[in-house]
């Protein structure tokens, strides 16, 4: 079984050309760690391989971003993505303020022109929020959401985003759960991002999968 996962994995890595293009199909982005860029390279390591690969935030970071905007990110440089379906598993390793997160970045222009899923476990001003950042301090976005985020030391938790560029439409979802939803058109075509605010976790099992691809699997069921 592994060893199906692994070569689906590489498939999916392959399918896309090794260039900040726009992804055609679904995509893998651990498999291609040369195209990972760390805002602090130091902050962040590789676990496993093929199929086990997980990125993990393992130390606070240092970057100091120019507006207020999660510290601690990990861009995917390879692709770019206009509508899109992304899937993992994230793993939250800090739960020392009774608030901590994951993020997950995405419809990068540049490292202050994106969105971001704040993951948080209480909802709050800004936390477990939608936001956007264009040129200035986050604002929240967000329409509807859950009041918490269930994390579990240890735990790895599946999360879906979907985002349609063309309405605007941005949904998140936690365990098969909808806790996040918005509209936003600021930003149409970018990369994805992923690692916390100020906090540390991990990410596994990432795919990307464009709109297209996705209706067109979805019509041959």
């Amino acid at each position: 079984m592994k060893a199906c996962i692994h070569f689906l994995l590489i498939q999916l890595a392959l399918g896309v050309c090794l260039s900040a293009t726009t992804a055609d199909t679904a995509l893998s982005p651990l498999l291609l760690r040369d195209q990972w860029r760390f805002e602090d390279p130091a902050a962040w390591g590789w676990e496993g391989d093929g199929a086990e690969t997980a990125l993990v935030l393992k130390k606070p970071s240092q970057y100091k971003p120019k507006f207020r905007r999660p510290f601690n990110l990990a861009w995917f440089d390879g692709a770019e993505w206009y509508s899109f379906t992304l899937t993992c598993e994230a793993r939250l390793d800090v739960f020392n303020k009774g608030n901590n997160d994951v993020c997950i970045a995405f419809g990068c222009v540049s490292d202050s022109e994106f969105y971001y899923a704040h993951l948080g476990e209480k909802a709050d001003g800004v936390h477990l929020q939608l936001h956007v950042v264009n040129n200035a301090d986050r604002k929240a976005i967000t329409k509807k959401r859950a009041e918490t985020l269930p994390w579990q030391p240890g735990h790895w938790h599946a999360i879906k985003l979907v985002r349609d560029a063309a309405s605007g439409s941005i949904q998140v979802w936690f365990d098969g759960k909808l806790v996040l939803e918005a509209s936003d058109k600021t930003f149409g075509k970018g990369r994805i991002g992923l690692g916390s605010f100020d906090d540390l976790g991990a990410f596994r099992n990432v795919i990307v999968t464009p709109a297209a691809a996705a209706s067109a699997e979805a019509s041959s069921l």
